[in-house]
């Protein structure tokens, strides 16, 4: 936020800045304006990581950028164990038509080779591939009973400084 003050008398222009950055609550990471949760421990099935991710005020991720899919993947390949993740990616209310638990489009869709392919008509729920796998980072859709690693996203926590910065 900027503000502009005339000084009478000297016609001076004078910039007062407030100093904002967004932080994370502890075990989430900051990229841009959204905190992820690299869940690695605890494998769930689709709608329990969903409802994990919702539990922490989240959702499960939605990827908007090559950029965004980069950083999760190589947070992902820094972690012991690198196997696939859920995101909240999914065609369950109906076929092929996939769309985001956060309600954000689905305008970014990296899929791996051959997918999406609904594999025995069963297939609703969307998985990050892991770096143990021949094409890791793309997408696969996958049977939404199946316990996997998870991402949480969620918005950032804005804070703004009370100290101004003056600028001439």
């Amino acid at each position: 936020m900027v503000k502009f003050l005339m000084l009478l008398g000297n016609y001076e222009e004078t910039a007062l800045r407030s100093v904002s950055e967004y932080h994370c609550d502890p075990g989430y990471l900051l990229y841009g304006n959204y905190c992820y949760h690299l869940e690695s421990e605890d494998v769930k099935s689709w709608q329990d990581a969903e409802d994990h991710c919702s539990r922490q005020q989240g959702h499960l991720a939605s990827i908007h950028s090559q950029e965004e899919l980069s950083f999760l993947t190589g947070e992902k390949r820094s972690r012991p164990t690198s196997g696939r993740a859920w995101v909240g990616l999914n065609d369950i209310k109906s076929e092929n038509q996939f769309v985001y638990t956060d309600g954000t489009p689905a305008d970014f869709l990296p899929w791996a080779l051959g997918q999406p392919d609904n594999w025995q008509d069963n297939e609703d729920c969307v998985h990050l591939r892991g770096h143990n796998h021949a094409q890791p980072g793309l997408f696969n859709d996958d049977f939404c009973t199946s316990t996997r690693e998870f991402i949480c996203k969620k918005g950032g926590i804005f804070s703004q400084s009370c100290a101004p910065r003056w600028i001439q």
